[in-house]
């Protein structure tokens, strides 16, 4: 179920475009992670850090194709905890690194909005489908 802390739901939200047109058309992954399904998510893979590398991926996508949110912001972010933690690659960060990166991701993502960014399920739904059907008439589309 969608939102549910014990077995969470995690969608993608993808255009179904007759003709393949690979990297055209905006992608929201795991959309369905948040705060409260997390640890569930965790527990099921058998994999921290499986699952705070999803949420941290799944705030970045969000909040680049829903909100609108300049990329460098996150890649800011993530580059350097990255020399903060002395590693070159994303993989070589510790499930206790993303969970800190989810942090600064959600507070970035605040002070870029200006407020709280949703973190209903639904309404997150309702807003990845329609940015979804934006990106047919981004420029990469045509």
């Amino acid at each position: 179920v969608l939102g549910d802390d014990k077995k969470p739901l995690l969608v993608s939200v993808r255009s179904g475009a007759v003709i393949s047109m690979p990297g055209m058309m905006d992608t929201i992954l795991n959309l369905g992670i948040s705060d409260d399904t997390v640890e569930a998510i965790a527990k099921e893979a058998g994999n921290e850090r499986f699952a705070w590398d999803c949420y941290r991926r799944f705030i970045q996508m969000y909040g680049e194709v829903v909100e609108g949110i300049d990329a460098h912001i996150y890649e800011d972010a993530l580059t350097a905890l990255k020399e903060k933690k002395g590693v070159e690659s994303d993989t070589d960060l510790s499930a206790d690194d993303l969970k800190g990166l989810v942090d600064t991701f959600k507070k970035l993502s605040n002070e870029q909005l200006g407020g709280n960014w949703t973190t209903d399920p639904r309404e997150q739904l309702m807003r990845a489908v329609d940015a979804v059907f934006r990106s047919w008439l981004n420029p990469r589309a045509f």
